[in-house]
């Protein structure tokens, strides 16, 4: 009976690993990162709704001190 190498264990433990690891890559990626972004949505849009905002609370601009 011959003995076991215990290096064949762990190359496979680690192809397990990195196998479980790069699908859970893929995921991530075509959940967050893939092409299904808005078309409509630009630059210009954005800036508009930004500058365009309203401050957060009621009276922010005024809680600034005066500069002399």
């Amino acid at each position: 009976m011959r003995p076991r190498r215990p290096g064949r264990r762990y190359g496979r433990e680690i192809t397990a690993v990195l196998v479980a690891k790069v699908s859970a890559l893929f995921v991530i990626w075509s959940i967050w990162f893939s092409d299904s972004a808005r078309k409509d949505v630009d630059a210009e849009r954005v800036a508009e709704r930004v500058y365009s905002s309203q401050p957060a609370a009621p009276g922010e601009r005024t809680t600034h001190a005066a500069r002399p």
